[in-house]
């Protein structure tokens, strides 16, 4: 299978549920007009079913666990934790 268009994001911007999709809305950093000091910029919506979202959060930890393998990352013992977004 041939790759027919490629993207470049920084990151996700958000990520978020509406109905029976979930929404990750890629995101690139730009820089500010007032101080150079990068942004981020929403820029590309990708949508996908619940279960392809768990096909790919499980690649993704899959590509987690080799750079950890590989001494590129190291897992924080501490994790931040969040509170519950407001509904």
């Amino acid at each position: 299978m041939a790759i027919e268009n490629e993207v470049y994001a920084d990151g996700v911007y958000q990520i978020h549920m509406l109905e029976q999709t979930i929404r990750l809305d890629f995101m690139r950093l730009q820089p500010s007009p007032e101080n150079q000091t990068p942004v981020p910029k929403p820029f590309e919506r990708v949508i996908l079913s619940p279960q392809g979202f768990l096909r790919t959060y499980e690649a993704m930890g899959q590509i987690v666990h080799k750079l950890e393998e590989l001494g590129l990352i190291r897992r924080n013992p501490n994790p931040p934790t969040n509170p519950p977004a407001a509904q």
